[in-house]
């Protein structure tokens, strides 16, 4: 029970039982070197297009496509944060993948969203 007592508190110390954004790709590395278990998401921020010389049936299927990412976003970062808060064993974070292009490489990252799962700080596939 101390033990566990320990962990916990360790955990929580860590960053663990929340869910939070790494900034730049340098702090992946600490991250995952500081906690046995993390869950990283790999995500696009979708900037808003400024062009408005589409004809009006393009630009609604470019707003509507917006929305739907923006969406699928807010669904992923709502699950997770209750995820993290469930398994506080777990370092759950996300990272702008745009802004990290060396990690996204390394770990030929294609398809957006993405969630990596590193368990001793090494990927898991």
């Amino acid at each position: 029970m101390k033990k566990m007592a320990e962990k916990r508190s360790r955990w929580i110390a860590l960053g663990h039982a929340e869910y939070l954004e790494i900034p730049y790709e340098k702090e992946f590395f600490s991250v995952v070197k500081a906690s046995e278990r993390v869950v990283c998401h790999f995500y696009r921020e979708n900037w808003p297009c400024k062009l408005l010389l589409f004809p009006l049936e393009i630009w609604n299927n470019l707003l509507l496509m917006l929305y739907v990412k923006h969406r699928q976003k807010l669904v992923m970062d709502k699950h997770l944060s209750i995820l993290a808060k469930q398994h506080i064993e777990t370092r759950f974070v996300k990272i702008n993948a745009e802004k990290s292009l060396y990690l996204s490489e390394k770990l030929r990252i294609v398809v957006l969203p993405t969630l990596a799962l590193v368990k001793n700080a090494i990927v898991e596939d």
